[in-house]
């Protein structure tokens, strides 16, 4: 019996998924591969990639793996085109890949910022422009796309994280109108932090890596609850998924009251930064 609506949805199930070396990746890919799914998973990291096949294969399934920078378009469309003409097409595909990114603006660099856009939005819009054209020739199809609570929980030292994660809700909200009369679904993932390795793939000062793995460790949620929500929300065609339930009640705040909010958020994350450099130092 199936594990997922999804499954029953889309019976070819054949999905695409990136960044699936480790964390929410890798989370989805073992999920769907013990309902029998056929993947492609993606990795800009050769060596989880690896560790990631063989673990998709302990979950039942038998992965497809692709090593690229989601960034690249040229070989972003090379491992879709690949996988496409080998399994007929795609039913589901997740722009899961991202890094994180964190500091005051101005001692961000430039190059750092325009990474963190490159990464987590332009390859979440590669990926929709790739995925597309296969879902139209299909059908159906559902994308997607992953960014983060901090798309709308603009705190700050979190300009360029942000800036690329809110471009992704906006990136699919036009698509979810666009694509509706093609029987094509987009949902946008949006939790806050959960247990995962996001440390080690933020960009910026040493401090701010240790700010991420702190606030992922001590988080109540794990990588597979997220994959279980997103999947089960994706078989009810939700646009937004936004867990968990601290993350729904700032997304209402702010759009209630929009200025009361980043005085708010400000006190907050203040308050957090204390917290985590005690702990450090500690």
């Amino acid at each position: 019996m199936s594990r997922f609506r999804l499954t029953a949805k889309y019976p070819d199930k054949r999905a695409f998924i990136t960044g699936a070396g480790s964390g929410l990746g890798l989370a989805f890919a073992r999920a769907l591969a013990g309902d029998g799914w056929t993947l492609g998973i993606t990795d800009i990291n050769q060596q989880r990639l690896e560790e990631a096949i063989e673990a998709v294969k302990a979950s039942g399934g038998n992965p497809s793996g692709y090593k690229f920078d989601v960034g690249n378009y040229d070989e972003f469309e090379l491992a879709v085109k690949q996988f496409g003409e080998t399994y007929g097409g795609i039913d589901i595909g997740i722009n899961n890949a991202g890094i994180g990114c964190g500091g005051l603006f101005e001692e961000v660099s430039i190059e750092n910022f325009r990474k963190t856009i490159e990464t987590d939005l332009m390859g979440v819009a590669n990926g929709c422009h790739l995925f597309v054209p296969l879902m139209r020739q299909k059908g159906h199809g559902h994308i997607l796309n992953v960014a983060s609570a901090a798309a709308f929980v603009t705190a700050p030292r979190m300009s360029a994280y942000s800036t690329a994660k809110a471009g992704v809700v906006a990136l699919s909200e036009c698509l979810r109108s666009e694509l509706s009369d093609a029987n094509i679904i987009v949902s946008v993932l949006c939790p806050t932090y959960f247990r995962t390795n996001i440390g080690k793939d933020t960009i910026g000062s040493q401090n701010e890596r240790k700010y991420s793995e702190i606030l992922a460790d001590s988080s109540p949620i794990s990588a597979d609850e997220v994959a279980q929500v997103a999947l089960k929300s994706m078989a009810e065609e939700k646009l937004y998924i936004i867990l968990p339930h601290d993350a729904r009640f700032l997304w209402r705040l702010k759009r209630f009251m929009p200025e009361r909010y980043w005085r708010l958020i400000k006190k907050i994350t203040d308050k957090e930064i204390e917290r985590l450099e005690a702990k450090i130092r500690a």
